[in-house]
């Protein structure tokens, strides 16, 4: 379930990219956030959460979340960066 969560993130991230502008900074604003929001959880530790490292197969909740928006994210960033350049050039080879 979590691959199509993150399937369904990366094809949004590309989709705003491609459309450049307000679309694709609204949502790299909103993966930052969430990234940053998620440092200072695991800086503050609320649940345990910087334990998300080394908790093996017994992972609570709030670990699995850490661990989703550490890895996905800067990868949602490079799609979203991909989406954004190939939709610039479209529109300019298109012009």
């Amino acid at each position: 379930m979590a691959w199509l969560l993150v399937a369904l993130l990366a094809v949004g991230a590309l989709v705003a990219g491609w459309r450049g502008g307000r679309a694709a900074f609204g949502v790299g604003m909103a993966i930052a956030l969430v990234w940053m929001a998620t440092a200072v959880v695991v800086a503050t530790n609320v649940g345990d959460a910087d334990g998300f490292f080394d908790c093996g197969i017994r992972c609570a909740a709030a670990q699995e979340v850490v661990v989703l928006v550490f890895f996905v994210g800067p990868v949602l960033l490079v799609v979203l960066l991909l989406g954004s350049l190939a939709g610039w050039l479209a529109r300019r080879i298109g012009h």
